[in-house]
């Protein structure tokens, strides 16, 4: 594969790095790493009982991880570049990318600044196809990705007056040319204003956006926003609020109860401290008058809950996420509903999940900075995790109602850690050609790791993932699958930077037509070295 492409998703953050050159080495974290494996599998390309075919897989991975904190210059990096050869498919070897960086510097104090991201990975291009678990297996139905964002803005407080942003984005999303499916190019143009204490009792806020995406398979979209809040405190915990905003979304085959939005509404907020902060408005708009309202709730240093409700341009919009951290768990559940895109999930990170020491954990916010201490978890470790709960094709990477509800939890006993992961996402599709289809995925994943001894670990992993599919525009009967998967893996470190594992994993799918169905046991021996 050519390289441009992870080289264009690069770009954004080789910018940060070199402008970064000049800081002493110590603020740098250079990580650099190579992975060995050698698999074997009885259904190399997940086919149905009778046409599987077995082979050996040698995969060779060299990866590097660069993390700069601190002073006017952040960059957190993981890029690897894996080759794999089949034994009698020469056709099916070659090299994939994987990365996950995003950085941001300071370039003029207090005034301008310069944020950017990149990703590259496999996503899969079809549930009718087989879907893999992370390495060369079923990569026929994978196609390479990429995608990176530029973001220079000036932000400056302007003493007691206030804060002012003004923020211009160049975000850029393609896929290997051989999936035949469409590349996009967005621009967005963003302004926000925010009062600060010399209008106080009153506080004002305002923003405007407007974003542009360009398909070079597919017809154009467009959005535009704006909303406008004002705040008056009465007493020290007690406050009056009106607000209004407004919404156009333009693209191919939308409905016309989304194209325009428009609302204004008043209420109250009550904020009595740290702890709680509470408001509620009466909304009027043209589609019938609604409730708004959010809560955020700190009942402890440790536990954080968040809720909000409104309504949008597609219908209503809610969101919750519950978040508790003790010494030795850590527990995580976030629903949200919104209107998005394949390449919007993509470029945000929507999957994200953090590794810190043996406990895991995923932001409120995708696209939250990785906290320090923290790596963030690679799209096959996700997999791992979610299983086939992680997959959305990028055949049907348009416009659609995102509705999904996703719970983490982990616990470190003395020497094991158990982890569980549950799923319930639906994607409702809006454009052209796929208006109404349904993509619905629920299941859970669970894995325990066992350490027998101080450099040795056993990890048991299973789980199980429902997926229906309700098609309305296709001649073709709807889809519903089940996927199950088991793995035990046993690690070994031989040295502090050395460590090698031995994996068994089956892997399975049950579809509503027996022709697809199939089954893969597994087994791989890997060795790990860090420099």
């Amino acid at each position: 594969m050519a390289l441009k492409r992870p080289l264009r998703a690069l770009s954004g953050v080789l910018v940060l790095a070199s402008l970064a050159t000049a800081s002493p080495a110590r603020d740098w974290q250079w990580a650099p790493r190579l992975s060995l494996q050698e698999r074997y599998t009885d259904n190399v390309r997940l086919q149905p009982k009778g046409a599987a075919h077995s082979a050996w897989i040698t995969e060779v991975q060299p990866g590097l991880s660069v993390v700069r904190r601190g002073g006017r210059i952040r960059l957190d990096a993981d890029y690897s570049l894996q080759g794999y050869y089949h034994t009698g498919e020469g056709d099916r070897s070659g090299l994939r990318h994987n990365l996950a960086a995003q950085g941001r510097a300071e370039l003029v104090e207090d005034w301008f600044y310069l944020d950017a991201t990149a990703r590259a990975a496999q996503q899969i291009i079809d549930y009718a196809g087989g879907i893999g678990l992370g390495d060369a297996v079923g990569i026929r139905n994978t196609a390479q990705t990429f995608g990176y964002t530029l973001s220079p803005y000036l932000r400056h407080r302007f003493g007691p007056l206030g804060t002012l942003e003004i923020r211009y984005s160049l975000e850029g999303y393609s896929i290997d040319d051989a999936s035949g499916l469409s590349d996009s190019t967005s621009q967005r143009y963003s302004l926000r204003a925010a009062s600060g204490p010399y209008f106080h009792p009153l506080s004002w806020s305002l923003s405007y956006e407007q974003r542009t995406t360009d398909y070079q398979r597919q017809e154009d979209t467009d959005s535009e926003s704006a909303s406008a809040q004002a705040r008056l405190q009465v007493s020290r915990e007690f406050g009056i609020l009106a607000h209004g905003a407004w919404q156009k979304y333009d693209f191919p085959g939308a409905a016309a109860r989304i194209r325009d939005f428009s609302h204004h509404g008043l209420g109250l907020f009550y904020t009595p401290g740290r702890r709680l902060s509470a408001e509620l408005a009466y909304n009027w708009s043209e589609r019938g008058d609604f409730v708004s309202g959010s809560l955020t709730l700190r009942p402890t240093l440790r536990t954080t809950v968040e809720w909000s409700r409104t309504q949008q341009n597609f219908g209503r919009s809610q969101a919750l996420s519950l978040h508790h951290r003790a010494r030795k768990s850590n527990m995580g559940l976030i629903y949200q509903e919104g209107l998005s895109s394949y390449d919007q999930l993509f470029l945000t990170n929507a999957f994200d999940a953090w590794l810190c020491g043996d406990v895991l954990s995923f932001p409120i916010a995708p696209g939250r900075p990785v906290p320090d201490g923290c790596r963030r978890l690679t799209l096959t470790e996700l997999r791992t995790l979610f299983g086939a709960g992680a997959f959305l094709p990028v055949r049907l990477g348009q416009t659609f109602i995102n509705k999904g509800l996703t719970g983490l939890y982990s616990h470190e006993f003395r020497r094991a850690t158990l982890s569980l992961s549950v799923f319930d996402q639906r994607a409702i599709y809006q454009g052209t050609g796929v208006q109404g289809r349904e993509d619905r995925r629920t299941g859970l994943q669970a894995a325990l790791s066992l350490r027998p001894g101080e450099r040795t670990t056993l990890t048991l992993s299973g789980g199980y993932t429902h997926l229906e599919v309700d098609d309305p525009n296709s001649a073709v009967d709807d889809r519903e699958d089940d996927y199950w998967n088991l793995g035990l893996t046993l690690t070994r470190r031989f040295q502090p930077k050395v460590a090698g594992s031995l994996e068994l994993r089956h892997q399975q799918r049950d579809a509503r037509g027996a022709s697809q169905d199939y089954r893969e046991n597994a087994v791989a021996a890997r060795l790990d070295m860090r420099f």
